[in-house]
């Protein structure tokens, strides 16, 4: 082999192993993750997580708390804006299924968004009282971007 053949049979092999595509763009694991905090007096306390769903072009999300009333349902959905701020659901509403509080006080739920995961935006969740009793917010949770 001469300078040239080895030269190009190193960078064949610098491509091959490389983490970046050939398109040059780096590829980053992105996850959104927040505390969900209780308002007006609500003790609920948990997390939630937003990331790239199983099947491409979805958004997986999922939320867990505890400290909540046993038996309750709650509606919940991510938004894009700011628990301060406020703004649209993002997803279909009908994505998310209703928290289901078990005797313990605690409560896990998961949606299945169809769109790609957000690289950048503002995002949060909240926790409606009950299907009957949406605007009354019992939880919130900025989300936050991490790499």
């Amino acid at each position: 082999m001469n300078v040239k053949q080895i030269t190009l049979a190193a960078g064949a092999l610098l491509m091959a192993v490389s983490p970046t595509p050939a398109n040059g763009a780096v590829r980053r694991h992105i996850a959104w993750d927040g505390v969900v905090q209780g308002l007006g007096g609500s003790k609920i306390r948990g997390e939630i997580e937003m990331v790239a769903g199983k099947a491409t072009g979805t958004t997986a999300v999922e939320v867990t708390y505890a400290r909540d009333a046993a038996g309750a349902v709650r509606p919940w959905h991510v938004h894009v804006g700011s628990c301060a701020k406020g703004g649209p659901v993002l997803g279909a509403a009908s994505a998310y299924r209703a928290l289901r509080v078990d005797g313990k006080g605690a409560a896990k739920s998961k949606a299945t968004l169809r769109l790609v995961l957000p690289d950048s935006g503002s995002f949060y969740v909240n926790v409606h009282e009950s299907a009957a009793a949406m605007s009354k917010i019992v939880a919130c949770g900025d989300l936050l971007l991490e790499e």
